[in-house]
């Protein structure tokens, strides 16, 4: 085991409070092609058709690694990191910096890879100085926010909806 892997896993380790990572949850760099062109196509639709029609095209969850359709906190550790890197690639790749087509593109990317991520819509639990009413959006994998800072969205926003809905969660051969 070379010194950066030696490195990667006792960080791991630590981060998750001894809780083990269960074999094939972790996503590797190479799996993100396909997260991405299936993030992309979502942005995509959304942007040119909305809401709607991005949902009706939403992927569903993999079945090709059953360890990350997990809601434990080694699923969520392996689906936030995954969720952190698609971020970044897709604001490299297209820009996209509003949380709405932003969320609906990182649950399709994460869906692809197995995890069973939705689109939370909240409203601000705290009034905003300057009066504003504005929802926001974020991935979800159970009730934990998988990108942002940790818990941010659940104590400052009421959940209104999550997306794709209960009828929507099928799996892919």
């Amino acid at each position: 085991m070379t010194a950066r892997s030696d490195s990667s896993r006792h960080l791991r380790h630590f981060l998750l409070g001894g809780v083990p990572l269960t074999p094939g949850a972790w996503v590797r760099t190479a799996e993100l092609g396909a997260a991405l062109v299936a993030a992309v196509r979502i942005g995509r639709v959304f942007a040119a058709s909305g809401l709607a029609a991005a949902l009706a095209e939403m992927p569903p969850v993999s079945s090709r690694k059953p360890a990350r359709r997990d809601t434990g906190r080694a699923a969520i550790f392996c689906a936030r990191s995954a969720g952190w890197r698609l971020q970044g690639l897709l604001r490299t790749v297209t820009g996209w910096h509003r949380c709405l087509h932003e969320s609906l593109a990182l649950v399709a990317g994460l869906r692809t890879l197995g995890f069973p991520v939705e689109v939370v819509i909240g409203y601000p639990v705290i009034e905003r100085p300057d009066n504003r009413d504005e929802l926001h959006a974020w991935p979800a994998l159970g009730g934990t926010p998988l990108v942002g800072r940790p818990d941010s969205s659940r104590t400052n926003y009421l959940e209104l909806a999550r997306y794709p809905g209960p009828g929507t969660t099928a799996v892919r051969p």
